[in-house]
């Protein structure tokens, strides 16, 4: 049966099409179970993995022309049921192929892609170049007699070396080494012709359904828009012009663009989901409560870079290093994003719970709550730039010991702070007082309005506000006056010295009775006694004790006691005494006047002969 000549234009599509199956069947087979756990690849010896490998990319290839031979001569639109049943079973073997490279040193977020890329251009290097006959390759036994455990294929620096650790320890597989150059072999011998056999025969197919328009299988595999072919005829596929074919990067024309597009289009989405956060955040800009709005913009980001990027990725077929590159940005991104939204979501939950407790907002419980959330938070963060790291091919010690140096760096040049974030917690745990307590502390007094990471900062009675270190909270001795029971009142009642004795007594009784009757008053522990004899008073000592919460209600109940008291002391006629103080003036007499001017006349008369004799 003749192949029927669809247009120049048809065939890197059209080849596209009938090679799905090495998308699904090298990138997803990879990543499947076992297939067929029972024939697993040879890999004893160099020979037996050599020839493995080219025996099942052989096997595919002569599938594959069939499948493109007999849809090539149908007119259907699309793949026939039994057809795509084919290309399945035809790909069962493809894991096996992959199984003869050593691809550990290919990052993990790259594994199924670039591995499926460099089996494919492994086979076309060796349908290119002479190869030594399969006896001449040395088996198991040659390789145990010699001490080398690497043998290189003749003519080529394409090593199969032996595995000596590892999941894979004592196979002998293509090296890693060679499979990361392997594009850079591909491009040194992609323009010369197949050899023949069954690459030679695939080829052939594709050269007569473009007219003999030149080109490679891998080139077709890595431009066939994988997904498109199941909703729109590859017949219909057909019709890209000569520069949308044309490769830039190692990827075609009409892929950057439709890629571009696809960006784009994730671009504005994100954009949008932004500008509804923030203007959700400024609808409830006043509103307590969990933000949930916050969520949107990192989830946002997430679900464009794990899931959308990757599928657009797939659809048009991006391989090559612009795939490298948007793997890494991808996963970067990512992890990146997803640690920011540990970080929110630890926030958010920390408000959750401080609202279900019906905790002030500023209260040592809501902001240990706080703490500790963020530091989970912070943890899970961590968490997830560690696995980022080993998507990307840090492995994991290694940035858990750049952490550590780092932070032990961060902890020398920051002990003040770390010490001040400790004596914080340690405040948080120990609650020695809480926000609206009034504290005397470090030689200030005032009422605590905020406990920080950093610092306390208490409003004095002037109104000042003082941010006190809170390490130096922690070091130093800390009065809670809002704490107290009960409140100590102690003052002098002051009366004349004229008072007589009976009105002091009926005074100091008349003050035990004001304080026996006052509702606030401690009862069982108060003294009011005649005390002392002052300067200018008779003082009474009054010591009792108030029952009440605050400073405020503290003034009241004294101010009342003490209005009480000079009530009393009216009643009982009885005269607050102030600072005085009596001169008494004595009158001479006569004859100390006489004495005294004597004195002073003798005084006189010897300060003049003193003189005259000088």
């Amino acid at each position: 049966m003749g192949i029927k000549p669809i247009g120049h234009r048809a065939a890197h599509l059209l080849m596209s099409a009938v090679l799905i199956g090495l998308l699904f069947g090298f990138s997803y087979a990879a990543k499947s179970a076992d297939l067929n756990p029972l024939r697993p690849a040879d890999t004893s010896s160099p020979r037996a993995t050599l020839q493995g490998f080219i025996e099942t990319m052989d096997d595919i290839y002569l599938r594959m022309n069939d499948i493109i031979r007999g849809y090539a001569a149908s007119d259907r639109l699309y793949l026939s049921p039994e057809e795509r049943r084919n290309q399945i079973e035809n790909l069962r073997n493809a894991p096996k192929a992959i199984q003869d490279l050593d691809v550990s040193d290919i990052l993990p977020v790259l594994k199924n892609s670039v591995s499926a890329e460099r089996v494919i251009q492994l086979k076309e290097i060796l349908d290119r170049i002479p190869l030594p006959a399969f006896e001449d390759i040395p088996d198991r036994e040659a390789m145990a007699r010699t001490s080398s455990k690497r043998w290189r294929l003749p003519g080529t620096e394409i090593d199969i070396v032996l595995i000596e650790q590892g999941p894979r320890t004592g196979e002998y597989l293509v090296s890693a080494e060679t499979v990361d150059r392997l594009p850079e072999f591909y491009g040194r011998v992609k323009k010369l012709p197949y050899k023949p056999g069954p690459a030679n025969q695939l080829a052939a197919a594709y050269r007569a359904l473009s007219s003999d328009r030149a080109s490679t299988i891998y080139e077709a595999y890595s431009s066939s828009p994988v997904a498109l072919e199941s909703v729109v005829p590859t017949r219909w596929m057909v019709s890209f012009p000569g520069w949308a074919t044309a490769r830039f990067g190692e990827v075609a024309a009409w892929q950057w663009l439709m890629l571009t597009l696809g960006l784009l289009v994730c671009a504005l989405f994100i954009f949008g989901v932004y500008r509804l956060a923030r203007r959700l955040a400024a609808r409830h800009e006043e509103e307590s409560g969990a933000s949930w709005h916050t969520l949107l913009t990192p989830l946002a980001i997430i679900l464009v870079m794990a899931f959308l990027v990757p599928v657009l990725c797939i659809i048009f077929r991006i391989g090559g290093n612009p795939r490298i590159v948007i793997a890494f940005v991808q996963t970067s991104a990512t992890f990146l994003t997803a640690a920011w939204l540990s970080m929110i979501g630890a926030n958010i939950l920390a408000d959750m719970i401080v609202a279900s407790e019906h905790l002030t907002r500023r209260s040592l419980d809501s902001q240990l709550i706080r703490l500790g959330m963020r530091f989970a938070g912070i943890l899970v963060a961590i968490g997830f730039l560690i696995r980022g790291a080993d998507e990307l091919g840090f492995p994991a010690y290694s940035v858990l010991a750049g952490l550590g140096v780092g932070g032990l760096a961060v902890a020398l040049a920051a002990r003040d702070s770390l010490a001040n974030l400790l004596g914080s917690m340690l405040i948080m745990f120990e609650k020695p007082f809480r926000v609206g307590h009034l504290i005397r502390v470090a030689g200030s007094e005032g009422t605590v309005e905020d406990v920080g990471f950093r610092s306390t900062r208490i409003r004095t009675a002037d109104n000042s506000l003082i941010s006190i270190p809170n390490n130096s909270v922690v070091n130093a001795t800390v009065e809670n006056l809002s704490l107290r029971p009960m409140r100590r009142q102690r003052f002098f009642v002051q009366i004349t010295y004229d008072t007589p004795r009976e009105k002091v007594e009926a005074l100091a009784d008349g003050i035990k009775q004001l304080i026996a009757d006052n509702p606030l008053t401690n009862k069982t522990n108060f003294q009011v006694r005649f005390n002392n004899f002052s300067e200018s008073s008779l003082d009474i000592l009054v010591i009792f004790h108030l029952n009440v919460e605050d400073y405020t209600t503290e003034l009241k109940e004294r101010e009342e006691i003490l209005l009480q008291i000079m009530d009393l002391a009216t009643e009982i006629g009885v005269d607050f005494a102030f600072p005085t103080r009596t001169l008494y003036v004595e009158t001479p007499s006569e004859a100390a006047e006489s004495e005294n001017a004597d004195i002073l006349r003798k005084v006189v008369g010897a300060v003049s002969d003193r003189v005259r004799t000088k």
